[in-house]
């Protein structure tokens, strides 16, 4: 009786792993696709990528948040899928681990590209001599003088 009911519970662990089998492979494509729009510096592809990666990251916690609740069933998983499952997860990580950095790499190079828009902005606005007003209202003229300039830095 007792070996009746593990079965079910054992194929329906099965189809849980599957899920998360298939999940890690959709997700990591859409990785990969994503790290090398990034490389190529193609940001509409990045763009549409978007909808399907936060999709698939709700997809994968919900799934893992499942099988994490059955990890005490795990030991009566067959160990191939245990195995392809340890196997998938690792190759995720790598997938992952390039996506950050290649997403890192573009943020501190559009940082850099406004670093250097700024500056330049900072010395267009600065002359030789510009006319400031005295307490009094009274036209002066300065060596050098800045006006102020500040933009959204938030990427």
């Amino acid at each position: 009786m007792a070996d009746t009911m593990t079965k079910p519970a054992t194929a329906n662990l099965q189809a849980q792993v599957q899920s998360v089998l298939d999940i890690l492979d959709t997700f990591g494509k859409v990785l990969t696709d994503e790290t090398a729009a990034l490389k190529k510096s193609d940001f509409n592809t990045v763009d549409k990528l978007q909808e399907s990666k936060r999709r698939l990251a709700r997809e994968y916690q919900a799934s893992v948040e499942t099988l994490a609740s059955r990890k005490d069933d795990m030991p009566k998983l067959d160990i191939r899928l245990r195995e392809q499952l340890v196997k998938k997860r690792t190759n995720f990580t790598v997938i992952l681990d390039d996506n950050l950095r290649a997403l890192e790499a573009t943020k501190d190079s559009a940082a850099r590209l406004v670093n250097k828009i700024l500056e330049a902005a900072r010395r267009a606005v600065t002359d030789k001599r510009q006319t400031n007003y005295s307490a009094k209202g009274q036209a002066q003229a300065c060596k050098t003088s800045t006006l102020s300039l500040s933009v959204d830095q938030k990427l």
